[in-house]
Protein backbone atom coordinates (compact mmCIF):
# COMPACT_ATOMS: atom_id res chain seq x y z
CA UNK A 1 0.00 0.00 0.00
CA UNK A 2 1.02 3.40 -0.75
CA UNK A 3 2.95 5.35 2.13
CA UNK A 4 0.68 8.85 1.83
CA UNK A 5 1.95 10.25 5.14
CA UNK A 6 4.29 12.24 3.64
CA UNK A 7 2.97 14.40 0.49
CA UNK A 8 5.19 15.79 -1.89
CA UNK A 9 2.84 18.91 -3.11
CA UNK A 10 4.05 21.69 -6.58
CA UNK A 11 1.88 24.42 -4.87
CA UNK A 12 2.37 26.09 -8.65
CA UNK A 13 4.32 25.35 -11.79
CA UNK A 14 4.80 28.66 -12.12
CA UNK A 15 8.54 29.82 -11.65
CA UNK A 16 10.61 33.20 -12.81
CA UNK A 17 14.04 31.18 -13.92
CA UNK A 18 14.74 29.30 -16.89
CA UNK A 19 17.32 26.49 -15.81
CA UNK A 20 18.28 24.34 -18.87
CA UNK A 21 17.77 21.20 -17.27
CA UNK A 22 14.78 21.19 -15.61
CA UNK A 23 11.30 20.14 -17.55
CA UNK A 24 10.08 23.88 -18.24
CA UNK A 25 13.04 23.97 -20.44
CA UNK A 26 13.69 20.61 -21.80
CA UNK A 27 9.64 19.66 -22.67
CA UNK A 28 8.15 23.48 -22.82
CA UNK A 29 5.24 22.33 -25.25
CA UNK A 30 3.34 21.03 -22.82
CA UNK A 31 4.09 23.20 -19.56
CA UNK A 32 0.87 24.74 -17.92
CA UNK A 33 1.67 27.61 -15.28
CA UNK A 34 -0.86 26.38 -12.47
CA UNK A 35 -1.19 26.80 -8.73
CA UNK A 36 -3.04 25.65 -6.03
CA UNK A 37 -5.16 27.66 -3.39
CA UNK A 38 -6.02 27.79 -0.29
CA UNK A 39 -9.67 25.99 -1.03
CA UNK A 40 -8.22 23.24 -3.22
CA UNK A 41 -6.58 22.39 0.45
CA UNK A 42 -9.20 22.93 2.56
CA UNK A 43 -12.08 21.22 0.31
CA UNK A 44 -10.01 18.77 -1.62
CA UNK A 45 -7.75 17.45 1.00
CA UNK A 46 -9.58 18.50 4.00
CA UNK A 47 -8.36 18.72 7.55
CA UNK A 48 -9.26 15.24 8.30
CA UNK A 49 -6.83 13.91 5.42
CA UNK A 50 -3.92 16.92 6.52
CA UNK A 51 -4.20 15.87 10.41
CA UNK A 52 -3.11 12.23 9.21
CA UNK A 53 -0.25 13.71 7.36
CA UNK A 54 3.22 13.66 9.06
CA UNK A 55 5.50 15.76 6.45
CA UNK A 56 4.88 17.84 3.19
CA UNK A 57 7.81 18.82 0.96
CA UNK A 58 6.81 21.59 -1.45
CA UNK A 59 8.62 21.55 -4.45
CA UNK A 60 7.72 20.82 -8.13
CA UNK A 61 8.55 19.38 -11.21
CA UNK A 62 7.89 22.45 -13.22
CA UNK A 63 7.71 25.90 -10.16
CA UNK A 64 8.86 27.13 -7.07
CA UNK A 65 6.09 27.07 -4.21
CA UNK A 66 7.02 30.30 -2.96
CA UNK A 67 5.46 31.97 -6.60
CA UNK A 68 2.03 30.37 -5.35
CA UNK A 69 -0.23 33.28 -5.07
CA UNK A 70 -2.03 31.60 -2.08
CA UNK A 71 1.30 30.02 -0.31
CA UNK A 72 1.92 31.83 2.91
CA UNK A 73 -1.95 31.30 3.65
CA UNK A 74 -2.14 27.69 2.70
CA UNK A 75 1.45 27.20 5.20
CA UNK A 76 -0.49 28.76 7.90
CA UNK A 77 -3.58 26.57 7.25
CA UNK A 78 -1.42 23.40 7.39
CA UNK A 79 0.33 24.90 10.41
CA UNK A 80 -2.80 25.12 12.52
CA UNK A 81 -4.55 22.20 11.44
CA UNK A 82 -1.94 20.08 12.44
CA UNK A 83 0.75 21.54 14.12
CA UNK A 84 3.30 18.35 14.20
CA UNK A 85 3.29 18.76 10.76
CA UNK A 86 6.66 18.53 9.35
CA UNK A 87 6.92 21.34 6.38
CA UNK A 88 10.17 21.46 4.12
CA UNK A 89 9.81 24.25 1.53
CA UNK A 90 12.74 23.75 -1.56
CA UNK A 91 13.02 27.56 -3.03
CA UNK A 92 15.53 29.01 -5.56
CA UNK A 93 14.26 32.32 -2.93
CA UNK A 94 14.23 34.91 -5.67
CA UNK A 95 11.46 38.00 -6.01
CA UNK A 96 9.78 37.74 -2.95
CA UNK A 97 9.79 40.85 -0.19
CA UNK A 98 11.66 40.96 2.87
CA UNK A 99 7.51 41.51 4.33
CA UNK A 100 6.59 38.12 2.53
CA UNK A 101 9.94 36.20 4.37
CA UNK A 102 8.92 37.69 7.74
CA UNK A 103 5.18 36.52 7.23
CA UNK A 104 6.71 33.29 6.43
CA UNK A 105 9.19 33.38 9.71
CA UNK A 106 6.03 33.86 11.77
CA UNK A 107 4.59 30.91 10.50
CA UNK A 108 6.98 28.01 10.48
CA UNK A 109 8.47 26.42 13.55
CA UNK A 110 11.29 24.21 14.98
CA UNK A 111 9.47 20.76 13.08
CA UNK A 112 10.30 22.81 9.63
CA UNK A 113 12.73 23.54 6.74
CA UNK A 114 13.94 25.77 3.82
CA UNK A 115 15.79 24.71 1.27
CA UNK A 116 17.32 27.62 -0.55
CA UNK A 117 18.50 26.47 -3.83
CA UNK A 118 21.98 27.81 -4.52
CA UNK A 119 24.48 27.10 -7.20
CA UNK A 120 26.83 30.04 -6.86
CA UNK A 121 27.70 32.42 -4.69
CA UNK A 122 26.95 36.00 -6.14
CA UNK A 123 24.70 37.16 -8.97
CA UNK A 124 26.95 36.06 -12.00
CA UNK A 125 27.88 32.49 -10.81
CA UNK A 126 24.34 31.82 -9.49
CA UNK A 127 23.04 32.45 -12.76
CA UNK A 128 24.98 30.24 -14.73
CA UNK A 129 22.50 27.36 -14.01
CA UNK A 130 19.94 29.78 -12.13
CA UNK A 131 18.98 31.71 -15.29
CA UNK A 132 17.09 34.76 -14.15
CA UNK A 133 17.89 34.59 -10.07
CA UNK A 134 18.14 37.71 -8.31
CA UNK A 135 20.97 37.49 -5.99
CA UNK A 136 19.98 40.60 -4.04
CA UNK A 137 16.26 39.31 -3.27
CA UNK A 138 17.64 35.80 -2.41
CA UNK A 139 19.77 37.42 0.36
CA UNK A 140 17.43 39.68 1.37
CA UNK A 141 15.39 36.81 1.87
CA UNK A 142 17.81 34.75 4.10
CA UNK A 143 18.65 37.17 5.77
CA UNK A 144 15.28 38.38 6.83
CA UNK A 145 13.96 35.37 7.38
CA UNK A 146 16.76 34.49 9.73
CA UNK A 147 16.01 37.49 11.79
CA UNK A 148 12.51 36.59 12.57
CA UNK A 149 12.90 33.21 13.32
CA UNK A 150 16.50 30.91 14.63
CA UNK A 151 14.17 27.43 14.80
CA UNK A 152 13.20 26.56 11.86
CA UNK A 153 16.03 24.46 10.26
CA UNK A 154 17.78 25.88 7.30
CA UNK A 155 19.95 24.43 4.00
CA UNK A 156 21.78 25.66 1.60
CA UNK A 157 21.14 23.22 -1.62
CA UNK A 158 23.60 23.20 -4.38
CA UNK A 159 23.83 21.10 -7.35
CA UNK A 160 27.88 19.85 -8.83
CA UNK A 161 28.65 21.77 -11.67
CA UNK A 162 31.55 22.36 -13.76
CA UNK A 163 31.39 26.80 -13.05
CA UNK A 164 31.02 25.55 -9.43
CA UNK A 165 33.02 22.48 -8.69
CA UNK A 166 35.70 24.44 -7.40
CA UNK A 167 34.12 27.22 -5.18
CA UNK A 168 32.14 24.75 -2.97
CA UNK A 169 34.15 25.73 -0.09
CA UNK A 170 33.47 29.53 -0.93
CA UNK A 171 29.62 28.58 -0.71
CA UNK A 172 30.18 26.63 2.78
CA UNK A 173 31.82 29.65 3.94
CA UNK A 174 29.15 32.18 2.40
CA UNK A 175 26.32 29.51 4.30
CA UNK A 176 28.02 29.60 7.98
CA UNK A 177 28.41 33.49 7.49
CA UNK A 178 24.43 33.47 6.71
CA UNK A 179 24.15 30.81 9.47
CA UNK A 180 22.50 28.16 7.46
CA UNK A 181 22.43 24.87 9.47
CA UNK A 182 23.31 22.70 7.06
CA UNK A 183 25.10 22.48 3.24
CA UNK A 184 23.89 19.97 1.32
CA UNK A 185 25.39 18.76 -2.05
CA UNK A 186 23.36 17.36 -5.15
CA UNK A 187 25.48 14.90 -7.45
CA UNK A 188 23.47 15.21 -10.42
CA UNK A 189 22.97 12.55 -13.17
CA UNK A 190 21.62 15.30 -15.77
CA UNK A 191 25.40 15.28 -18.17
CA UNK A 192 26.29 14.44 -21.44
CA UNK A 193 28.49 11.32 -20.48
CA UNK A 194 25.04 9.67 -19.15
CA UNK A 195 22.69 11.30 -21.61
CA UNK A 196 25.12 12.34 -24.85
CA UNK A 197 21.90 12.30 -27.36
CA UNK A 198 19.89 15.20 -24.39
CA UNK A 199 23.06 16.76 -23.49
CA UNK A 200 26.11 16.42 -26.14
CA UNK A 201 29.34 14.55 -25.53
CA UNK A 202 30.86 17.81 -24.80
CA UNK A 203 28.32 18.92 -22.34
CA UNK A 204 29.63 22.50 -20.91
CA UNK A 205 27.35 22.32 -17.00
CA UNK A 206 29.30 18.72 -16.41
CA UNK A 207 31.62 18.70 -13.68
CA UNK A 208 35.42 17.53 -15.09
CA UNK A 209 35.76 15.71 -11.63
CA UNK A 210 33.95 12.88 -12.13
CA UNK A 211 33.66 12.57 -8.47
CA UNK A 212 31.10 15.10 -8.26
CA UNK A 213 28.53 13.35 -10.52
CA UNK A 214 26.03 10.77 -9.64
CA UNK A 215 26.92 7.18 -10.33
CA UNK A 216 23.58 5.80 -10.90
CA UNK A 217 20.34 6.74 -12.35
CA UNK A 218 19.19 8.97 -9.32
CA UNK A 219 21.14 12.15 -8.12
CA UNK A 220 23.41 11.59 -5.23
CA UNK A 221 23.81 13.64 -2.10
CA UNK A 222 26.20 14.62 0.87
CA UNK A 223 24.98 16.55 3.48
CA UNK A 224 27.83 18.37 6.08
CA UNK A 225 26.23 20.04 9.60
CA UNK A 226 27.09 23.50 9.83
CA UNK A 227 25.33 24.03 13.37
CA UNK A 228 24.41 21.98 16.12
CA UNK A 229 21.03 22.17 15.52
CA UNK A 230 18.83 18.81 15.06
CA UNK A 231 17.61 18.39 11.55
CA UNK A 232 13.70 17.82 11.91
CA UNK A 233 12.18 14.55 11.12
CA UNK A 234 14.54 12.09 13.05
CA UNK A 235 11.81 9.40 13.92
CA UNK A 236 10.59 9.93 10.22
CA UNK A 237 13.74 8.30 8.87
CA UNK A 238 13.56 5.44 11.26
CA UNK A 239 10.04 4.78 10.17
CA UNK A 240 11.20 4.93 6.21
CA UNK A 241 14.00 2.34 7.42
CA UNK A 242 11.79 -0.05 9.02
CA UNK A 243 9.06 0.02 5.86
CA UNK A 244 12.13 -0.58 3.76
CA UNK A 245 13.45 -3.80 5.49
CA UNK A 246 9.98 -4.82 5.21
CA UNK A 247 8.81 -4.27 1.72
CA UNK A 248 12.27 -6.25 0.99
CA UNK A 249 11.15 -8.92 2.46
CA UNK A 250 7.90 -8.90 0.45
CA UNK A 251 10.15 -8.68 -2.64
CA UNK A 252 8.73 -5.42 -3.58
CA UNK A 253 10.61 -2.41 -5.22
CA UNK A 254 8.72 0.71 -5.09
CA UNK A 255 10.53 3.93 -2.52
CA UNK A 256 6.72 5.26 -2.74
CA UNK A 257 5.90 2.41 -0.04
CA UNK A 258 8.34 3.51 2.26
CA UNK A 259 7.74 7.06 2.34
CA UNK A 260 10.50 9.06 2.03
CA UNK A 261 9.95 10.28 -1.59
CA UNK A 262 6.42 11.19 -0.72
CA UNK A 263 3.28 10.67 -2.93
CA UNK A 264 3.33 13.57 -5.68
CA UNK A 265 0.33 16.25 -5.90
CA UNK A 266 1.31 18.81 -8.97
CA UNK A 267 -0.34 22.10 -9.57
CA UNK A 268 -3.40 20.77 -11.27
CA UNK A 269 -4.51 18.79 -8.80
CA UNK A 270 -3.43 15.44 -10.59
CA UNK A 271 -2.01 12.87 -7.71
CA UNK A 272 0.77 10.07 -8.37
CA UNK A 273 2.85 8.15 -6.26
CA UNK A 274 6.10 10.06 -6.71
CA UNK A 275 7.43 13.56 -8.81
CA UNK A 276 9.33 11.59 -11.14
CA UNK A 277 6.32 9.31 -12.77
CA UNK A 278 4.69 12.71 -12.78
CA UNK A 279 7.26 14.26 -14.93
CA UNK A 280 6.27 15.26 -18.32
CA UNK A 281 8.41 13.14 -20.12
CA UNK A 282 6.86 10.91 -22.95
CA UNK A 283 7.88 7.90 -21.25
CA UNK A 284 5.52 8.80 -18.28
CA UNK A 285 2.45 8.73 -20.91
CA UNK A 286 0.65 6.18 -19.01
CA UNK A 287 1.05 7.80 -15.69
CA UNK A 288 -0.61 11.16 -16.61
CA UNK A 289 -3.77 9.85 -17.93
CA UNK A 290 -4.35 7.95 -15.16
CA UNK A 291 -3.81 11.41 -12.83
CA UNK A 292 -5.72 13.10 -15.25
CA UNK A 293 -8.32 10.23 -15.50
CA UNK A 294 -8.58 8.59 -12.40
CA UNK A 295 -6.72 10.59 -10.06
CA UNK A 296 -7.51 14.30 -9.83
CA UNK A 297 -8.62 15.86 -6.68
CA UNK A 298 -10.55 18.59 -8.18
CA UNK A 299 -12.90 15.31 -9.55
CA UNK A 300 -11.96 12.29 -7.24
CA UNK A 301 -11.72 12.57 -3.06
CA UNK A 302 -8.25 10.99 -1.65
CA UNK A 303 -10.15 8.70 0.09
CA UNK A 304 -11.67 7.13 -3.05
CA UNK A 305 -8.37 7.68 -4.99
CA UNK A 306 -6.86 5.21 -2.23
CA UNK A 307 -10.00 2.74 -2.86
CA UNK A 308 -9.36 2.15 -6.78
CA UNK A 309 -8.27 -0.96 -7.69
CA UNK A 310 -5.13 0.26 -9.60
CA UNK A 311 -3.27 0.22 -6.37
CA UNK A 312 -3.67 -3.61 -5.76
CA UNK A 313 -2.97 -5.15 -9.18
CA UNK A 314 -1.12 -2.97 -12.05
CA UNK A 315 0.84 -1.15 -9.18
CA UNK A 316 2.48 -3.44 -7.64
CA UNK A 317 3.60 -4.51 -11.32
CA UNK A 318 6.33 -1.68 -10.82
CA UNK A 319 7.25 -2.07 -14.38
CA UNK A 320 7.16 1.38 -15.65
CA UNK A 321 11.00 3.16 -16.56
CA UNK A 322 10.80 5.31 -13.41
CA UNK A 323 10.10 2.05 -11.65
CA UNK A 324 12.98 -0.07 -12.63
CA UNK A 325 15.68 2.55 -12.83
CA UNK A 326 15.30 4.20 -9.74
CA UNK A 327 13.88 1.80 -7.29
CA UNK A 328 15.49 -1.96 -8.28
CA UNK A 329 15.43 -3.65 -4.44
CA UNK A 330 19.34 -3.14 -4.44
CA UNK A 331 18.68 0.58 -4.28
CA UNK A 332 16.21 0.08 -1.87
CA UNK A 333 18.82 -1.72 0.21
CA UNK A 334 20.69 1.85 0.65
CA UNK A 335 19.89 2.99 3.70
CA UNK A 336 20.72 6.51 2.64
CA UNK A 337 17.88 5.67 -0.77
CA UNK A 338 15.26 4.56 1.35
CA UNK A 339 15.52 7.41 4.13
CA UNK A 340 16.51 10.71 2.33
CA UNK A 341 14.56 13.06 0.09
Amino acid sequence: MLAWDHWHIEAASICTLKCPRCPRAEVPDSLLNRQLDLIFFQNQIGANIVQQIRKITFCGNDGDPIYCRDFLAICDWLKRTNPELNLVIITNGSYRSQDWWQQLAHILDHRDEIHWSLDGWDQHSNSQYRINSDWSSISSGIETFAAYNAQTYRVWAAIAFSFNQHNLSQQQQLAKQWLFDAYQLTKSSKFGSRYPVAYGANDALEPTDKALISSGDRFERSVTALSSKLRPGQELRQIFLSRAQNIAKQHYSGICLIGNKGVFLNSQGEFYPCCWTANRYAHNATWHRLAQLRFNLHNTRFEQILKDTFWTEDFLKFDSLECTTKCTAQRLADPAHSTEW
